[in-house]
């Protein structure tokens, strides 16, 4: 399941890095942002600031990733 998230976010153009030791991270698209998803057993904690927030199932990550996605898509959008 984890490696699915991973996959999606990849494919979602968040950028990805596993460790050896299985550490694995989803980064933001948007350099500004300050929030990471975190690896944690089963779980993915989510991160702000380097300030653990909450522990995600893998299915709420992954709604947490679309709704970040979308909302980056939205600000694109967007003409200044």
């Amino acid at each position: 399941m984890n490696e699915m998230i991973l996959s999606q976010a990849n494919a979602w153009g968040f950028p990805c890095a596993c460790s050896v030791q299985g550490n694995c991270q989803v980064l933001p698209q948007q350099k500004t942002e300050r929030w990471t998803l975190q690896l944690a057993g089963d779980r993915w904690l989510l991160l702000v600031g380097d300030v653990p927030q909450i522990n995600l199932h893998p299915q709420e990550a992954t709604v947490f990733l679309e709704h970040r996605r979308l909302s980056g898509e939205n600000l694109e959008a967007v003409e200044f």
